[in-house]
C-alpha cells in the first residue's frame, strides 16, 4: 500500500457506535454504515470484473494449451499478464481510494485524529496531503471556536464578576456610612459629656457662692476680730468660686469655639513631605512641651532614623499632630513611672523610622509603665484615657488613628505593663497607589476629625491654662 492508516485508540469506541437509521453497528472505519468491502462500492465491483475477466482468460489460455494453438496460447498467455499486473495496480489503487474514501467520511464525522500518510506522488498522494490540510484547517477553526467560545464564557463571567463587585463596593459604602455615623454619634455623645462638666462646676460653684454670699449677708453690721476673720475667709471662698467658674466657662467657650473652627477643617493637601525631618521636629516640640508642663521631667530621647525613608505623600500638618500626641504620650508615660520607681529608673525615648515593602514605619517608644492588654484594646475609642480627667479627654489617639487612616495606614500598639510601649505607624509611600484608600481623602470627613480636633487643641489649652493658672 502506498498509504498507512492511523487513529487514536480512544476514538476507536466512539466509531462502533449504532447506525441511526438501521440501528446496527457502524463499521470502525467507515461511519456511514458502508462496509469496505461492501458490494455497493464501485471498485469492489470493478474488482469482481477484473477477477471474472482473468478467469476467462485463464479459461482461454487452458484450452489453447490443450487445443496446441501456439498462436493462440503466446496471445491468451500475453493478454492473461498485462491483465494480471493491470489487475494489481487496480487492487493497489483501489485499496489506496477506498482509505481516502473513509478518511474523507470520518472529516464529515468530525473525527480529527484519523489521517493517511502520503505515500509516492501519485493522484492519491496528491489528494492525501490536500486531506491533510483540510483536517489542518478544521482543526484550527474547531480551536478558534472553542477559543470564541471560553472567551464568551469569560466575558459573561466577567460580567457577573463586575457585578459583584459593584454589590460589594455598595455594601462597603453602607457599611462605611454606617459606621461612620455609630462614631459620630458616640463622639458627639462624649462631646456633649465634656462640654456638660465645665457647665456642671459652674453650677456647683455659683450654688456655692450664692451659700457664701448669704453667710456674708448675715454678718453682724459692728463685726468683732473673729468675725471679720470668718467674713474674710468667706470672701476669698467666693472669690475662689469666682475664679473657678470664669475658668470652666472660659474652657466651654473655647471648646465650642474650636468645634466651629474645626468643623471647617479639610484644607489640607496631600504633598510630598521629607519623614524623617518632620518626625526629629515634632518629637523636640513635644518633650520640650513635657518638660514645660512637667516640672523636673528629662529623658533620654534616642533617634534612629533610616535616611533611606526619604519622602512620601502626605498632608504634613496632619502626621506633625500624630507625633506629636504619640511623643508626648510616651513622656506622660516615663513621667509616671519615674515618679513610682524613683532615682533608679532612667527614662527613656526612642523615635524611629524605617523603609518596608509596604512603604513607611514610624516607631515611638518609651520604656514607661507600659500597658495591659485591656487598656490596649481601648486606646483608639473615643474619650478613653488613663489619665486624670482634667488634664485628658481621651481623644489624641482617636484623632491620630483617624488621621493615620485617612492615610492608607495603621497604627500598632505593643505594649507590657512595667516595662515599654511602642506605637508603629505604618504608612503607604503615597495613598494614591493602587491597593490604597486613595478615595478616601478625595472626600475628607471633616465632623467626627473636626470633632476631635477641636476638642484636643481644647484639652491641651485648658491644660497649659492650669499649669499656668
Amino acid at each position: 500500500m502506498a498509504g498507512t492508516m492511523r487513529e487514536d485508540p480512544e476514538e476507536s469506541d466512539s466509531m462502533n457506535r449504532p447506525d441511526p437509521i438501521s440501528d446496527q453497528p457502524l463499521e470502525r472505519n467507515d461511519p456511514f454504515g458502508l462496509s469496505k468491502f461492501s458490494i455497493r462500492r464501485y471498485s469492489i465491483q470493478h474488482f469482481l470484473l477484473i477477477f471474472v475477466v482473468i478467469g476467462l482468460l485463464v479459461a482461454t489460455t487452458v484450452l489453447a494449451v490443450l487445443h496446441g494453438n501456439v498462436v493462440l496460447i503466446v496471445l491468451a498467455g500475453t493478454t492473461l499478464a498485462v491483465t494480471l499486473v493491470k489487475a494489481a495496480l487496480v487492487l493497489h489503487v483501489g485499496i489506496r481510494t477506498i482509505a481516502v474514501e473513509a478518511w474523507i467520511r470520518r472529516l464529515g464525522m468530525g473525527d480529527f485524529e484519523y489521517r493517511i500518510e502520503p505515500r509516492g506522488n501519485d493522484e492519491v498522494s496528491k489528494a492525501c496531503l490536500a486531506l491533510e490540510t483540510l483536517r489542518q484547517s478544521s482543526i484550527r477553526a474547531m480551536q478558534l471556536d472553542l477559543v470564541q467560545k471560553l472567551s464568551d464564557e469569560l466575558q459573561e463571567k466577567n460580567a457577573t464578576l463586575e457585578e459583584t463587585l459593584d454589590e460589594l463596593r455598595k455594601s462597603q459604602d453602607r457599611i462605611i456610612s454606617q459606621q461612620k455615623l455609630a462614631e459620630l454619634g458616640e463622639l458627639s455623645a462624649g462631646v456633649a459629656h465634656e462640654i456638660r462638666n465645665p457647665l456642671q462646676f459652674i453650677r456647683n460653684f455659683a450654688s456655692n457662692s450664692e451659700v457664701i454670699a448669704g453667710q456674708i449677708k448675715e454678718a453682724p453690721e459692728q463685726p468683732d476680730d473673729g468675725d471679720l476673720e470668718t467674713v474674710d475667709e468667706l470672701t476669698e471662698d467666693l472669690v475662689e468660686n469666682m475664679r473657678r467658674i470664669v475658668m470652666h466657662s472660659e474652657r466651654a467657650d473655647r471648646i465650642i469655639a474650636d468645634l466651629l473652627v474645626m468643623g471647617r477643617r479639610g484644607d489640607g493637601a496631600f504633598e510630598p513631605v521629607d519623614l524623617n525631618p518632620l518626625l526629629a521636629k515634632q518629637a523636640s516640640l513635644a518633650y520640650q512641651a513635657a518638660q514645660a508642663q512637667m516640672p523636673g521631667f528629662s529623658a533620654k530621647l534616642r533617634e534612629q532614623l533610616d535616611p533611606d525613608v526619604g519622602r512620601i505623600v502626605a498632608v504634613p500638618e496632619d502626621l506633625a499632630r500624630v507625633f506629636t500626641n504619640l511623643v508626648a504620650n510616651a513622656c506622660h508615660a516615663v513621667a509616671e513611672r519615674a515618679g513610682l520607681d524613683g532615682d533608679d529608673y532612667a527614662p527613656e525615648l526612642r523615635i524611629g523610622s524605617r523603609r518596608t515593602a509596604e512603604g513607611v514605619e514610624v516607631t515611638i517608644a518609651d520604656n514607661g509603665v507600659g500597658m495591659t492588654p485591656e487598656v490596649a484594646a481601648k486606646i483608639f475609642s473615643p474619650f478613653f484615657t488613663t489619665k486624670e480627667s482634667s488634664r485628658s479627654t481621651g481623644l489624641g489617639l482617636t484623632l491620630s488613628h483617624e488621621i493615620v487612616r485617612e492615610h492608607g495606614g495603621q497604627i500598632v500598639p505593643e505594649s507590657r505593663p512595667g516595662e515599654y510601649t511602642e506605637m508603629a505607624v505604618q504608612l503607604p509611600r503615597d495613598p494614591g497607589e493602587p491597593g490604597h484608600m486613595s478615595d478616601r481623602f478625595s472626600q475628607r470627613p471633616t465632623t467626627d476629625l473636626g470633632v476631635a480636633a477641636a476638642v484636643l487643641i481644647a484639652e491641651e489649652r485648658a491644660a497649659r491654662d492650669a499649669e499656668l493658672g
